[in-house]
């Protein structure tokens, strides 16, 4: 019996409760001297299953709604003469049931709203502080976690004579104006030249992609550069596993024609591969124009990202590895043609398969970033359609949270990224139903304060994570400029959630004219 009169009373008093989350403390003292009075003497009480009925159940229900109304009521001025003595009889005869006594209750100097009668404004306030602290973990709480992980992890010593053979994957569409760099570029890097190969997969170029290709094949020396090409253009991934099929290596590395390679690239990835869990290996991303304002604001995002992922991959695995230089065992993986963000689903399926995707910041990539708004939506915008298309592809296993990648590094990194905008729409809404404008700026100061507090820790301990060499130095933090870098993410998140369920999005990747030139820094320049 004492166990029904418990869970009758408890949705009232887990309303009272969770308002008083935001109250003083004598507030709270109050409350839970009533509770427990009322409820903890109601079961110790002997002999009380034979003389409580159903009844009973109501009464300590309105006793405690009726104590706390009379203090808001008597705080408030307002005073109802007309039944004092029948309510006052009413509330003695529940006293002397319960045990109570005048000494049980403490004096209350702050108000005490009727939240009985308010249910929506407390679940209002509950719910704002839960999605601003969900806000605030994605943005600012789950960099300094990761944060924490890569400075005190100090990885395994890497053996660099372990050199397995690489076959670099270079997917093409139009791309003359780039092509013959790149392949330079990739036949300058410092690892023996029988070692790896290149293979240019062509997806039906209509300019002189493949005559420039094909020149550069029929040069002497090494490494091998080999022109393998689609009947049509059916997409990256398709081109993937174009040339898995024609790849003589067991790793695959894949990049992009108007990327620029650091020269010790292959000679970072290779090491990791001689331990048998490491399935993937991502390599650092870096913009080659941040003396455009857009690109570098894009920077700082691309500094974020390898923060979260040298993090990630000490505690377990890293998220994703950059489409722009992924490698990976040929054995284990294949591309979904289906999918979009074929980087990341490759990375879940790595780790599905019990594998693990590692981080190597000194394999370093160069590629410009877009210089426009229309350009910058256009990329960011396919970015998000790929991880929300990922998300329900994997949903029945990123949802069983057995390991830390599925607990915290996916719905961290990823997950709830993806919710953000309806966070904040969440807030607003949660704003109107309050309508106390104090409570308003309360909550907006004090998640704001502890906002600006963890934000100043990333900046202070951040740039210490890796080299500070003049290619890959931490661009300088403008609060207002990441500001509008995020609303402008939020915008396009929106974007992209109606693009996936209107089914308005193809696996063919648009071309991005301003990121066609100048891919290596002004200090590598080979010219």
């Amino acid at each position: 019996m004492q166990y029904c009169i418990f869970l009758a009373i408890l949705p009232k008093t887990f309303y009272i409760l969770a308002y008083y989350v935001s109250a003083g403390e004598t507030d709270l003292v109050y409350l839970g001297r009533v509770f427990k009075t009322g409820v903890h003497s109601l079961v110790n009480r002997r002999g009380f299953g034979n003389t409580w009925h159903s009844g009973s159940f109501r009464r300590i229900k309105q006793f405690i709604t009726a104590e706390l109304s009379n203090r808001w009521l008597a705080k408030m001025g307002i005073t109802d003469a007309t039944d004092d003595t029948a309510r006052a009889d009413d509330q003695s005869g529940t006293k002397r049931m319960l045990g109570i006594t005048a000494s049980s209750f403490v004096a209350v100097p702050a108000d005490i709203p009727l939240v009985n009668e308010f249910p929506v404004h407390t679940l209002a306030l509950i719910a704002v502080y839960t999605l601003a602290t969900l806000l605030i973990w994605v943005f600012v709480g789950y960099p300094l976690l990761m944060l924490r992980f890569a400075l005190v992890h100090k990885g395994a010593k890497k053996n660099y004579a372990f050199q397995p053979f690489f076959s670099i994957l270079v997917p093409t569409f139009n791309e003359e104006a780039v092509i013959e760099k790149r392949i330079q570029n990739l036949q300058a890097l410092r690892y023996p030249k029988d070692k790896y190969e290149i293979l240019v997969i062509d997806s039906g170029s209509s300019d002189a992609t493949t005559r420039i290709v094909e020149r550069l094949c029929a040069e002497d020396g090494a490494p091998r550069t080999k022109l393998v090409c689609e009947d049509e253009r059916m997409g990256k991934a398709s081109a993937i596993n174009c040339g898995s099929a024609h790849a003589a290596g067991d790793i695959i590395l894949v990049t992009d024609a108007n990327a620029f390679f650091d020269a010790d690239v292959l000679a970072e990835l290779g090491p990791h591969f001689e331990r048998a869990e490491i399935g993937g290996v991502g390599g650092r991303y870096v913009v080659s124009n941040p003396e455009n304002p857009l690109p570098r604001t894009e920077q700082f995002y691309w500094d974020l990202e390898t923060l979260l992922r040298t993090g990630e991959s000490a505690l377990d695995s890293a998220c994703l590895f950059q489409g722009e230089i992924n490698a990976w065992r040929k054995s284990i993986v294949d591309a979904d043609t289906a999918m979009i963000g074929e980087d990341l689903d490759m990375s879940i399926a790595i780790r599905k398969k019990g594998y693990k995707v590692a981080f190597e910041p000194n394999a370093i990539c160069y590629e410009p970033s877009p210089t426009s708004f229309s350009e910058q939506r256009t990329q960011k915008q396919r970015r998000c359609l790929g991880t929300i298309q990922n998300i329900f592809k994997h949903w029945r296993y990123l949802f069983v949270p057995t390991d830390w990648y599925r607990l915290i590094i996916f719905p961290s990194h990823k997950g709830l990224l993806m919710a953000t905008p309806f966070m904040f729409f969440g807030i607003l809404v949660c704003y109107t139903l309050i309508w106390n404008p104090f409570v308003v700026l309360d909550h907006i100061f004090i998640m704001s304060a502890l906002f600006l507090i963890l934000l100043a820790v990333y900046l202070r301990f951040g740039p210490q994570l890796h080299r500070a060499d003049v290619s890959t130095r931490p661009v300088k933090f403008s609060f207002l400029r990441v500001a509008g870098y995020v609303l402008f993410d939020e915008y396009l998140l929106l974007v992209a959630w109606i693009a996936f369920f209107s089914r308005r999005y193809s696996v063919l990747w648009e071309k991005i004219d301003s990121t066609r030139a100048g891919a290596e820094p002004a200090e590598l320049n080979l010219d």
